[in-house]
């Protein structure tokens, strides 16, 4: 056998080859050699990692395309997908980029997060939270703006360099800069929830907004309607214009249904027994709307209508099939509050936002859409409903979101409950007297109880005086 090609000679061809690198010599290690060594061969292990590209889509804004990129774990088995930004005007050039991008991570075993840009961080986590769909395009929408904030102050800051003081410093700013603790609080829950997923990505160790905390938010009130003029509207709204507004300000006002929730109703959703059932949702989605299911399972409910509002839909929905009969169109099951058609189009809930503040701006009324639900739920809550019932009415996922949200009810209920206080105490105090302060030595006394005496009584409380007093003559 050639001693060349024996194994025992490609050890040592091996060795000599490992020795120079490693600085040592034939005579052993000391341990920075052995520290060394060992972080030359995990070196060695992670540059063994293959990314396989998983999707390639381009972002509504500009040349920029989000690369969603896969590998095993080495250490857990474990298939971990990344998400990436990368340029180009066309397919193919994003497409070499995405390539380039992959030979740069394999070369660096995957370590990308050392050299990362805040910046570049957040366009992986947008890309990652786009694609996951797990959250509506308006969602994305309020998201892409909160981190343009994050961008302008700590946008250029190098992602392992970002420390507590870097996110302390910018809610700082951003303050001096006259934004609202709410303004300053939105794009750091953001920051705190992506840096949290760069954790789990294994691009950052820690995160800073762990040991950081946000402005205190001011709490913003109810602007619920009063009761005069939630009747002044309730009337109004049979006579508004277009006449879906009108329908929807009154499902709104006695069922405290969402916007989006109100728009999707179907004919279909009527029962028979005065009930509706919410199953649906509508959302604004990119280039229009989109049905979804509710925002929780919480929020699928079937909700009582009252007499009034339930013989009104009965009275469109009349009208309606009349109308279809009339043309020869079949009927179909369309939206409630919209085309009356087999093919039927929805009230788009942005434009019923739209709507409702035109009528209100017409009609007087200081109120949003959202804010008849905050109506009808304190109306419950003054009423005397207990929180479990207003919180299955409205569809909230727990019984304390209820109480956070209408922990102050109606001004009008909180007078009455000090009339009832005031009553209890009167009621209590008759019995045994009031305790009037005495204007000129400030000193309480009693109030002596008033007398009553019926006739008889008083004529013969005045023979007795007439006795006495000639008794007192005869003397």
């Amino acid at each position: 056998m050639c001693f060349f090609a024996s194994p025992t000679f490609c050890r040592i061809l091996l060795f000599l080859h490992l020795q120079p690198r490693f600085g040592g010599h034939f005579g052993g290690h000391n341990v920075g050699q052995k520290r060394l060594l060992k972080t030359e061969w995990k070196e060695v292990e992670m540059q063994s990692f293959t990314y396989t590209s998983r999707g390639l889509r381009r972002r509504r804004n500009g040349d920029r395309w989000g690369a969603v990129l896969s590998h095993t774990d080495s250490v857990t088995g474990e298939v971990v997908r990344t998400f990436h930004t990368v340029e180009g005007k066309t397919r193919r050039q994003a497409e070499r980029a995405r390539d380039a991008l992959i030979l740069e991570l394999e070369r660096k075993g995957g370590t990308v997060g050392s050299s990362m840009s805040v910046r570049e961080f957040m366009d992986q986590f947008l890309a990652y939270k786009e694609g996951s769909d797990t959250i509506e395009p308006s969602t994305v929408r309020g998201y892409r703006a909160e981190a343009r904030q994050i961008d302008s102050y700590i946008g250029n800051v190098r992602l392992a360099d970002l420390s507590v003081e870097d996110v302390s410093g910018w809610m700082r700013d951003m303050g001096d800069d006259g934004y609202a603790p709410k303004s300053v609080s939105k794009p750091f829950r953001l920051l705190k929830q992506a840096l949290k997923w760069g954790m789990a990505q294994d691009l950052i160790t820690k995160n800073p907004c762990d040991f950081c905390k946000p402005p205190r938010r001011a709490r913003t009130p109810i602007n619920a309607l009063p009761r005069e003029e939630r009747t002044r509207m309730l009337e109004l709204a049979r006579r508004a214009q277009p006449a879906h507004m009108g329908i929807a300000i009154e499902l709104a006002l006695t069922t405290g249904m969402r916007r989006g929730e109100v728009c999707a109703l179907r004919w279909s959703d009527l029962s028979d027994d005065g009930t509706i059932t919410v199953s649906h949702a509508l959302g604004n989605g990119d280039g229009g709307f989109d049905v979804k299911e509710p925002k929780t399972s919480s929020s699928l409910r079937t909700i009582p209508l009252t007499r009034r509002t339930f013989d009104m839909l009965r009275l469109v929905r009349a009208d309606a099939v009349r109308i279809a009969n009339e043309f020869a169109l079949p009927f179909g099951d369309p939206y409630i509050l919209g085309t009356q058609e087999e093919k039927s189009r929805p009230y788009n809930p942005t434009q019923l936002g739209k709507d409702f503040a035109a009528f209100c701006k017409m009609d007087g009324f200081k109120c949003t859409f959202h804010g008849l639900r905050h109506t009808f739920a304190t109306m419950m809550i003054a009423g005397g409903c207990d929180v479990r019932t207003v919180a299955s009415y409205l569809g909230h996922a727990s019984v304390s979101m209820t109480l956070d949200i209408y922990a102050d009810v109606d001004p009008e209920a909180k007078c009455a409950a000090v009339s009832k206080v005031e009553e209890s105490f009167d009621a209590e105090m008759s019995g045994h007297g009031d305790a009037i302060m005495d204007s000129a030595i400030g000193a309480p006394r009693r109030r002596e109880p008033a007398l009553s005496f019926s006739v008889d009584q008083l004529k013969a409380m005045l023979a007795t005086a007439e006795e006495k007093e000639a008794r007192h003559g005869r003397l």
